[in-house]
């Protein structure tokens, strides 16, 4: 593994990513089923999954490790396939991300 990698930060980021992407997946079909308390916490949770995932891709940009840069250029390779454009940057594209979950939230408001 490279040094990137290896850093125990990263690793426990890497660790809680996990964790909460497996929240995420496990409970997307209950949702409607969910009180707003219990649809707010799961927005909540998307949240801050992105901000993780943004701080990740941020470190993985002030890193010179390698293996470090090839995954940074695969996300953003991927992102184009979420609505990234070339010339935007990966603040934009998790903005664009994070609207969604604000209009949901105004939505349970209501």
């Amino acid at each position: 593994m490279s040094e990137f990698f290896d850093s125990e930060m990263v690793r426990q980021t890497m660790g809680e990513l996990e964790d909460m992407q497996e929240k995420l997946f496990l409970h997307i079909f209950d949702i409607p089923y969910c009180s707003n308390t219990e649809k707010k916490a799961y927005l909540q949770l998307m949240r801050d999954f992105l901000e993780k995932q943004k701080v990740l891709l941020f470190r993985m940009s002030l890193s010179d490790d390698p293996e470090a840069q090839l995954i940074k250029a695969k996300v953003l390779e991927s992102a184009k396939l979420f609505g990234l454009k070339d010339n935007q940057g990966m603040d934009e594209f998790f903005q664009l991300l994070e609207n969604p979950i604000k209009e949901l939230e105004k939505s349970l408001e209501l």
